[in-house]
């Protein structure tokens, strides 16, 4: 009896949507997965906390549209046939946790949803807060929708990861930068979590890639 071989399901990384718009977007050719790279990591599909703030359904009602902002930038998912039914009961203005493919037609990167669900607590925006970090200028903005009581606890948590995750680069760095690799597995998170660390730290300037999977903390 010959076995089928059976896709594996990639990996949906938690990302902030401005990093997602602004990253190339490569096309590959036959069954590979097209992709963008975020911190050397080709990442395909997403898991998004996101505010929905606008929505289409055409009349026939087969083809949908909703727009969402996580506080850094704003990206469109679309849907098609069948899946219409993933958007169709999206409510403006609700908070949802979002996963999805990444598509790009026409030079529009946007976003082929899988999963839709509202979230009710808002305390998961500062989970989101803690997992990837922002930059300072960026932070109020996420952080608006947080009670004024536990916002300061956000950027206070969050810088600490950062920082504890800049010297475990600075002691593995013998010259050439730390291995991304050992890095990740230095830090006290899960893989997913700890790339996302890495994405924060990337995209605010804090270090930087001096070869492709090293790592160096911007003196």
């Amino acid at each position: 009896m010959v076995k089928l071989k059976t896709a594996k399901r990639l990996v949906a990384y938690k990302a902030w949507i401005r990093d997602i718009v602004t990253a190339p977007y490569v096309q590959q050719a036959g069954w590979e997965p097209n992709y963008i790279e975020l911190a050397g990591v080709r990442v395909s599909r997403v898991n998004l906390l996101a505010s929905v703030v606008g929505k289409f359904v055409s009349e026939d009602g087969n083809y949908a549209t909703i727009t969402l902002d996580d506080g850094t930038e704003t990206i469109r998912s679309k849907a098609f046939g069948p899946d219409v039914i993933k958007l169709k009961d999206t409510r403006i203005g609700a908070l949802v946790r979002f996963i999805g493919k990444i598509k790009n037609y026409n030079e529009e990167t946007y976003l082929a949803p899988e999963i839709v669900r509202e979230v009710e607590d808002p305390n998961w925006i500062i989970v989101r807060q803690l997992e990837l970090g922002l930059p300072r200028t960026e932070q109020k903005k996420i952080v608006k929708m947080i009670p004024t009581e536990v916002a300061e606890e956000v950027i206070e948590e969050e810088g600490g990861i950062n920082r504890t995750t800049l010297e475990i680069i600075k002691k593995l760095d013998k010259g050439q930068g730390a291995d991304m690799t050992q890095v990740i597995k230095k830090m006290d998170l899960d893989e997913s979590e700890a790339k996302n660390v890495l994405v924060g730290l990337l995209k605010a300037g804090e270090c930087f890639e001096p070869l492709k999977g090293k790592l160096k903390v911007l003196e």
